[in-house]
């Protein structure tokens, strides 16, 4: 018997998928005009040379280079970068060149926030002048030890700056270009009295003693047309010039510098330059502010701290404190705010804090404490520590108690809700992005016990 041999099929075997392969290139300072090959360019010719090498690995490179000229490295804020980012969620690259991996962030901390957007979808990091693929152990391994070098590098840069700084201060040089209002640096890099500009901060101090509110000299000094102080950085941007707000009020008659002294190594000390205001007005301006703090900021009576429920638990993330304002009168309303703190803003802040309406705050703190109540469980523990004592209260009566609470809030009045900020919030910290609550867990476990024990249904088994 004869059997007829039939060849095998042969299945087609398509072709390997290119990998897309992404340039990024930076350069903090553009120097585009002043020279034949740009350091941005040198970067993008070298990836695209090491995408040449690979293309038996199927590596495609994509046009055009993300490239980012006269940005720093020190935050995320690129619009190159955004847009490569966003190109790598939406599925159209693989893999990700950089000449060195400095080009992408000099920062650990950023660093951190993006290498996930690599490792979680699986798209391939390289530097080209480094040993440094996430695809391989060792290059992982080099990854996270360049990125401590080089917060360590930073983070030196940083302290040596300090340092200058100090030096200079001490010295009565001035450190930048841009001078406080009332003063220039001179070609000796001292500070100079301006005389139209020094004329123009007395002015204000003596107004401010003038004026029964904060209100109404902002409205006079914009009316006259005053302005902060306006220079030019050294790349070419303009600051300042702006008309004066409240918050550049306050800073301007905090700065002591216009009574001739120097900040360096936390503290204020004696400069070398000439002051511009008296001292004599200074300390006058100086006790007037102080007793409208006392007046408005640490409310005594019964109607102030429910009005203000958060005055003196309202800080910055920084540990700066809000104080409290109150408008005179006008047209038989009052209007009220937390005043934000003045000062530098923290290292690493994106914006400074800002003055805050009562109602807008007051709003966002109790949706904060009303979404805790319906989600108590980070507070079980806490509250079940504060009524040990009494044997008849577990988990599911203060989740109990807690929804009980929440379901009659919204026909409180005002004063009652302010009360019950006052008995159940003890800081409220306030960050660029959100806010933090730290309860007053005795008050709130009080407040648990008093509704258990008021008549109504027991938790349903």
């Amino acid at each position: 018997m004869f059997m007829r041999h039939v060849p095998a099929q042969t299945a087609e075997i398509s072709p390997p998928r290119p990998l897309r392969c992404a340039v990024y290139a930076r350069v903090s300072v553009d120097d585009r005009q002043d020279s034949d090959m740009p350091s941005v360019e040198v970067q993008g010719q070298a990836c695209r040379a090491y995408i040449e090498a690979h293309r038996h690995e199927h590596w495609q490179a994509i046009e055009p280079v993300y490239e980012d000229s006269g940005y720093s490295g020190g935050d995320l804020n690129r619009p190159a970068l955004r847009q490569l980012l966003d190109d790598m969620q939406s599925d159209k690259i693989d893999v990700v060149l950089v000449h060195r991996l400095d080009r992408l962030s000099r920062s650990v901390q950023d660093l951190c926030a993006l290498l996930p957007l690599f490792t979680i979808p699986g798209i391939r990091l390289v530097s080209v002048s480094q040993p440094l693929d996430t695809a391989t152990p060792e290059g992982r391994l080099n990854l996270h030890l360049l990125t401590s070098f080089a917060q360590f590098e930073r983070e030196l840069i940083g302290e040596r700056t300090r340092e200058k700084l100090t030096a200079t201060r001490t010295k009565g040089l001035w450190q930048g270009n841009g001078a406080p209002l009332g003063y220039r640096v001179d070609h000796q890099q001292r500070l100079a009295v301006v005389d139209a500009e020094a004329g123009m901060v007395r002015d204000i101090f003596r107004r401010f003693l003038d004026f029964g509110s904060m209100g109404e000299l902002v409205d006079f000094l914009q009316k006259r047309g005053y302005k902060t102080k306006h220079w030019v950085t050294r790349d070419g941007k303009k600051r300042g010039g702006q008309p004066f707000d409240r918050n550049a009020v306050y800073r301007l008659l905090n700065n002591r510098m216009l009574i001739g002294e120097v900040y360096y190594e936390g503290d204020w000390h004696r400069g070398q330059h000439t002051p511009i205001v008296d001292l004599a007005l200074w300390n006058q301006v100086h006790e007037v502010m102080a007793q409208r703090a006392r007046r408005t900021g640490v409310p005594t009576k019964d109607r102030n701290l429910l009005d203000f429920p958060l005055a003196g638990r309202l800080f910055w993330h920084d540990g700066r404190a809000f104080t409290c304002f109150e408008s005179s009168a006008r047209q038989e309303r009052r209007y009220r705010y937390y005043i934000a703190p003045t000062g530098d803003k923290a290292e690493g802040d994106t914006k400074a804090p800002v003055n805050l309406a009562t109602t807008e705050l007051h709003n966002a703190v109790i949706h904060r404490i009303r979404g805790q109540f319906r989600n108590p469980q980070a507070l079980l523990a806490g509250l079940l520590a504060e009524c040990g004592d009494d044997p008849a209260i577990d988990e599911a009566s203060i989740i109990l108690a807690l929804s009980r609470l929440d379901a009659v809030w919204h026909l409180f009045i005002d004063k009652t809700q302010a009360n019950l900020m006052l008995t159940l919030v003890e800081r409220v910290t306030l960050q660029p992005d959100g806010m933090a609550i730290r309860w007053n867990l005795p008050g709130l476990a009080k407040l648990a016990r008093e509704i258990l024990s008021q008549p109504g249904d027991g938790p349903s088994g």
